[in-house]
């Protein structure tokens, strides 16, 4: 690092974790000169997952309840970006941004791993692909979308036991996140059902299912027994000491054999860290970055981690910390503390904190808390839970627009508006002039094209010499596919010859074509073969590779 150079300070996550990292260095930094701060996240704003379950529910708009981290971190640069890679060795990170085209990488001197964790049920045949996840904003809107598509359509299905599973909504997983769902999508269907006449003949079924003996473990054997009897109460039907051993697109089975047919499974289980970190040399232990008290990644002085993806000690109990909201928020806090004592010299502290306590919805005012000490259920819980969190919302925006949905919901049915984000068409048509360049050699593969007119040339490209003309691809042709399948950047450009228009594909797109469709399939894999050095017909030039 030159003389001078400020020392840089890289968070990657935009999460509890890393916002409010990133926040207390900006409150901080301008007393310690010559320090940067840079904040990574693949998305430009920070989600209050709190209350995503009543995103889901029609109870808050989704908007509401983001907040953009430029606006709430304006002391730190904001890459909004994916993060490639870590060279520890190096001191660098690789990100690719939007056009998922250009690779570039990012100097540190302390690095923050706040990425979480992710979902993975693939131990569990069919649940990846029949099941509805809730830990982002996108899942929430989907899951909103889902469940009222199920309410729409069984309105119009004239089969009673169709019109029952259409009906039939099944959370996997009764900690917080499951609990809170099933009651608040609960509540939204009794609300609105009175717009739907054969719905409300045929009526709801709501299904929790547990692998433990009761809900809610993290709570105090006395709440979880209320919250199980409230749920109950309501309508909601619990199956515990049991897990889902397969799932397909008409129900669940489960371990105990028992079927439960259903259009909606929601799943909250099934935590994995995150594919990054998973490829890294970090020491790991049950998937999670092992740290000291001090929260810097084992074996490493300048990296640090806390939150969902590491297993932070305990200092109090002995244990680790639960990787809840509550102690990410201050791990953050204090992480940010211990990167400018490391850059000034000064001793570091261990990470204490003992926890305020926990807090659940069970449905419409009603909750439990176990606060201090204190162990509180039923409208008194249900109003402290979101005293708490609306004091916890960043930004007074948020604040207020939250706080006119709940005073809206006590007067007013939810708003059962359907909100469709699809294109009208998942293709993209582009058209280009004569000298333009549509891949350039060493881009990161991101599409596919076929040429509906015009001409164009494949170039390979080398410095300190002219440009080679590889071949030459006409209407009905295509280039591209290479790159998307082998994760490989472009190894040559392709440059309008005429006038061109070309229909493109996106990488996801184009792999579920040549997953899906067998024709399409055996088209790529006998250009990948052309293409490949040492194929059959050696007396025929092979294609170029891009």
């Amino acid at each position: 690092m030159a003389a001078g150079e400020p020392k840089k300070i890289v968070i990657l996550g935009g999460g509890f974790a890393g916002v409010s990292t990133a926040m207390e260095l900006g409150r901080r930094v301008s007393q310690s000169a010559g320090v940067e701060v840079h904040l990574v996240s693949d998305e430009n704003y920070f989600v209050f997952q709190p209350l995503l379950p009543e995103v889901v529910a029609c109870g808050i708009e989704p908007s509401h309840i983001l907040n953009p981290i430029r606006q709430l971190c304006p002391a730190a640069q904001f890459h909004c970006a994916e993060v490639q890679g870590i060279d520890t060795q190096h001191r660098v990170v690789s990100l690719v941004g939007a056009d998922k085209r250009r690779e570039r990488t990012l100097r540190y001197d302390h690095l923050v791993l706040c990425m979480g964790l992710v979902m993975d049920v693939s131990r569990i045949p069919g649940m990846a692909e029949h099941s509805l996840p809730i830990k982002t904003l996108g899942d929430a809107f989907h899951l909103r979308n889902h469940v009222l598509s199920r309410l729409e359509e069984a309105e119009i299905e004239t089969d009673e036991m169709e019109r029952r599973r259409l009906l039939t909504v099944v959370a996997v997983g009764g900690g917080f996140s499951g609990v809170e769902t099933i009651a608040e999508i609960n509540d939204m269907l009794k609300s609105v059902v009175r717009f739907y006449p054969r719905c409300r003949a045929t009526g709801a079924r709501m299904v929790l299912v547990h692998s433990r003996d009761r809900i809610l473990n993290e709570l105090h054997g006395g709440l979880a027994a209320f919250a199980q009897q409230k749920l109950m109460s309501r309508g909601v039907e619990l199956i515990l000491n049991s897990r889902v051993a397969e799932a397909t697109p008409s129900g669940v089975v489960l371990s105990t054999g028992q079927t439960v047919p259903t259009a909606t499974v929601i799943c909250t289980v099934g935590n994995a860290p995150h594919p990054l970190l998973a490829r890294t040399a970090f020491p790991q232990t049950q998937g999670r970055l092992v740290v000291d008290n001090c929260l810097r990644v084992q074996g490493h002085e300048n990296v640090w981690a806390f939150g969902d993806a590491a297993l932070v000690p305990d200092v109090r109990r002995g244990e680790h910390c639960p990787p809840t909201a509550q102690y990410a928020l201050r791990q953050g806090t204090h992480c940010a503390r211990n990167i400018l004592a490391a850059l000034e010299g000064r001793v570091l502290r261990p990470f204490e904190y003992g926890g305020l306590g926990q807090l659940a919805v069970v449905g419409r005012r009603c909750g439990v808390a176990q606060i201090m000490g204190w162990r509180i259920a039923g409208l008194s819980a249900w109003f402290l839970w979101r005293a708490v969190y609306f004091m916890k919302l960043p930004g007074l925006r948020c604040k207020l627009r939250v706080g006119l949905d709940w005073a809206l919901d006590l007067v007013f049915p939810r708003d059962i508006t359907k909100l469709a984000m699809e294109r009208t068409e998942r293709l993209r048509r582009s058209h280009f002039q004569a000298g333009d360049t549509i891949i350039r050699q060493g881009e990161l593969g991101d599409r596919f094209y076929v040429i509906e007119s015009g001409q164009v040339e494949i170039l390979r490209e080398e410095a300190g010499l002219p440009a080679q003309r590889l071949a030459t691809r006409s209407a009905g042709e295509s280039f591209g596919e290479v790159a998307l399948l082998r994760d490989t950047p472009r190894t040559a450009s392709v440059r309008c010859l005429t006038a061109v228009d070309v229909i493109s594909f996106t990488r996801e797109d184009f792999r579920s074509l040549v997953a899906s469709h067998t024709v399409f399939r055996t088209q790529v894999e006998r250009d990948l073969q052309d293409r490949t050095p040492g194929a059959e017909a050696k007396e025929k030039p092979s294609k170029p590779d891009i």
